[in-house]
């Protein structure tokens, strides 16, 4: 179907139908149907109306704020030399919670990721992690 005319709600041609939908409508069109050989005319009208809710935040956003939390990785004692990677790259050891703390960003970017520990950050009480934070 080809549409050859589209007049917006109030306009001639419109009226007839704006009475009857009153605010609701939107548009008028004519529309051509070849196959049939007839001239449609349809109406878009509003069906429903709601609060416009925009996020907050963007994805883009989301993932750098993401990047920067705190998380708690798992890594064995006996692990000497990616204990000593995750020390140089700026993450701090809690005693409390047997735990080393980073970002998210910097545990992925080390391959870290499946050793996140989830709400491990609550049991390292004994680090100030927005200090931790900071230094990365």
């Amino acid at each position: 179907m080809e549409v050859t005319r589209t007049i917006k709600a109030g306009e001639k041609g419109s009226l007839r139908f704006l009475k009857q939908w009153g605010h609701q409508l939107v548009a008028v069109r004519y529309r051509k149907d070849h196959r049939q050989q007839r001239v449609l005319t349809t109406i878009e009208i509003i069906v429903d109306e709601r609060p416009l809710h925009q996020s907050p935040i963007n994805q883009t956003s989301f993932l750098a704020h993401r990047d920067k939390q705190a998380v708690a990785v798992h890594i064995d004692y006996e692990e000497l030399e990616l204990r000593q990677l995750v020390k140089q790259q700026g993450a701090r050891w809690s005693r409390a919670g047997k735990l080393w703390v980073m970002t998210y960003g910097k545990a992925v970017e080390l391959g870290l990721g499946a050793r996140i520990i989830k709400d491990g950050v609550g049991r390292c009480t004994d680090l100030d992690t927005s200090i931790v934070l900071a230094g990365m």
